[in-house]
């Protein structure tokens, strides 16, 4: 009765948690073959075997409790006796294979879901990698989906488990099946209650734990967000400021709050009502309906001891057609990841009939012409924005409102404006991670959206505001400028150099090699402003293999009075032969530029060298007064 065993064992709380619909182990399934089709055939034909052990075992316990009376009388020399000893082995022989086939089993299994989680991490990442475009990955739908397919958020499962456990629920199922079948050695009909009463009970049980996981997705934003207070007071990268502001307890009861929020339908029990009570009413009928003529019939010596014994197994073993709790629920809360995943990989193009619910498809970028023009060194002329709007997502009023601008090729142009004004979203919009939704950009007066995305982007160095940092070796993080091409070891020195980063690099343990994270043996934590000059180096090494647009949204926001001084002695040297950009607050460092543009309102509204706006007296010159006069520390009245 190992299938009861395991039915006991692991459905102890058939309140456990809710049940989604059978999507989730659906689409597991599909996913096992292309994870290993090797694994998951050798698993199937695994579990098959499993399954035929089970009433294999039930019967010769019932084979063995059948000759006992006759051998305790004739002893062990009689024929009886050694009738005793052979059913003895059958079932030692039969035992040994079940308790064998357990590590089979879960070896394989488990090799079976390294490679299931891999397979889904490959699909997740390259569907959120597929999009030309930002606009895709934007919203609390497609994170919440990232979350699930992860399997890593609060409240989740990783995906190898459902691989895990899955060969489990099936054992059990089939020994459930194959002990209805063994109850027909008493009497046609004896199976019939008993599937009837277990599995209208475990579909009732199923259904009001799928209304609660049918709310759990709904929570999932909140699930996320407990998650995001959990990550910031185990990882080191808040430390600093949770203890200097004392967020602990707040940290703490935020993160409490969200959880119970996330998981209120799942936390609490169901109350027992009517349905509940007629469940458990017809489960003990069918028990006495089949147990009873069962027992008079032994009684009467119309069943051998054999079949009596196999049968009362059996009517055990039907308890495996139920609802099987934790089993179950470990099962489909893990095999989440599978749909999750199949629709992130959905990002970027169409459904495909995938009966998938819709996501964003496409590259989130507007479709050009079938045949783009060549693209040589852009740009040879101008680079263009004509009467160019666009609202982000989550916003009601247009970041950008009929924006006119040129940069003229092989000039350099600063961006300056209050917070807001769309310098950024300019930048965002000039590298293709998003369309105007209204006007054009245009290169020596093609249309940016006929253009390839990646194509254009090799033509784009960024540092952005917000560069990332990546915990990887310092020569990655500036051979990541043009990570398609071969390693060129005099264009990294070169980039370092221009960049200011030799420094950096030189006082590296292992230099170049040296990981720039000390979560990682051998790393180490660099300053902000190192970070920024290895970021601007990166996009140097972009200029070295081709990039003809230099963009420096603040590239002095980290740097030291110093340091920040060097780059205003490099910046023409920096920007010889390349169309600039330069996103700052820091009117020292935007002077230096050939034009100067003030946005305000999404719109340009002053534009000239650094001495024409101050002779205009306007926004810029206000603001280039107030800037200076609290750097030199007079008092502005």
């Amino acid at each position: 009765m190992r299938g009861l065993a395991r039915a006991r064992s692991s459905g102890k709380s058939a309140a456990g948690g809710p049940v989604s619909d059978a999507a989730p182990v659906t689409a597991l399934l599909r996913l096992l073959p292309t994870a290993s089709a090797r694994l998951t055939g050798g698993l199937a034909a695994l579990v098959l075997l499993d399954a035929a052990l089970a009433p294999a075992l039930t019967v010769a316990i019932g084979a063995l409790a059948g000759r006992l009376p006759a051998a305790a009388g004739a002893g062990l020399d009689s024929a009886a006796g050694r009738g005793v000893l052979t059913a003895f082995g059958v079932l030692a022989l039969i035992y040994l294979a079940n308790v064998l086939m357990d590590p089979v089993i879960a070896g394989t299994s488990t090799r079976l879901a390294r490679r299931l989680a891999a397979t889904v991490s490959r699909m997740t990442m390259r569907g959120t990698l597929r999009p030309a475009g930002q606009a895709p990955l934007d919203g609390p739908r497609v994170a919440d989906l990232l979350m699930l397919a992860q399997g890593r958020g609060t409240g989740q499962l990783p995906v190898g488990l459902a691989v895990t456990a899955l060969p489990r629920l099936i054992a059990v199922r089939l020994a459930g099946v194959s002990a209805a079948g063994l109850l027909l050695l008493f009497a046609w009909w004896a199976p019939i209650p008993l599937v009837v009463a277990w599995v209208v009970m475990g579909r009732r049980q199923d259904r009001a734990t799928r209304r609660a996981a049918d709310s759990h997705a709904g929570t999932t934003t909140e699930l996320r967000r407990a998650e995001y207070l959990r990550s910031l007071a185990l990882e080191g990268a808040a430390a600093k400021e949770i203890r200097v502001f004392g967020l602990g307890e707040w940290l703490v009861e935020h993160f409490t709050r969200a959880w119970l929020t996330g998981t209120r339908e799942l936390a609490g029990r169901r109350r027992a009502d009517v349905g509940d009570l007629a469940c458990l009413a017809g489960l003990i009928a069918a028990h006495a309906l089949v147990l009873v003529p069962l027992t008079v019939a032994a009684a009467r010596g119309d069943l051998s001891v054999a079949r009596t014994t196999i049968c009362l197994q059996a009517v055990l073993g039907t308890a495996s057609l139920g609802w099987l709790g934790d089993l179950q629920w470990t099962i489909t809360r893990a095999a989440a990841a599978a749909p999750a995943a199949r629709r992130l990989a959905e990002l970027g193009r169409g459904a495909g009939g995938s009966g998938l619910s819709p996501l964003p498809v496409g590259s989130g970028l507007s479709a050009g012409p079938v045949k783009a023009p060549a693209l040589g060194g852009a740009p040879a002329h101008a680079i263009r924005f004509e009467a160019v709007r666009f609202r982000y997502p989550d916003r009601h009023a247009p970041t950008l409102d009929r924006l006119d601008l040129t940069v003229p090729a092989g000039s350099s142009l600063a961006l300056v404006g209050d917070n807001g004004a769309g310098k950024t979203t300019v930048i965002k919009l000039l590298a293709r991670l998003y369309d105007p939704a209204a006007g054009r950009i245009t290169t020596d007066g093609t249309d940016l959206r006929a253009l390839p995305p990646d194509s254009w982007r090799r033509h784009i160095a960024v540092v952005f505001q917000d560069f990332l940092r990546y915990e990887l070796s310092a020569r990655d993080n500036i051979r990541f400028g043009a990570v398609d091409a071969a390693p060129d070891r005099h264009a990294l020195a070169s980039a370092a150099r221009r960049a200011g980063a030799d420094a950096v690099l030189d006082g590296l343990p292992d230099g170049w090699d040296t990981p720039l994270s000390r979560r990682f043996t051998g790393g180490t934590d660099i300053s902000g402003g190192q970070w920024q000059r290895i970021a601007l180096a990166r996009a140097l090494y972009a200029v070295e293999h081709g990039a003809r647009i230099l963009v420096l949204d603040e590239p002095t926001a980290h740097l030291d009075i110093r340091a920040e001084a060097e780059l205003y002695e490099q910046f023409l040297d920096l920007t010889r032969g390349l169309t600039t950009i330069l996103v700052s607050h820091r009117f020292a460092t935007v002077r230096l530029a050939d034009r100067i543009c003030f946005l305000d309102g999404g719109r340009v509204a002053e534009e000239g060298t650094h001495d024409e706006l101050l002779a205009a007296g306007g926004r810029y010159a206000r603001s280039f007064s107030l800037q200076a006069a609290t750097l030199t520390g007079e008092a502005h009245a």
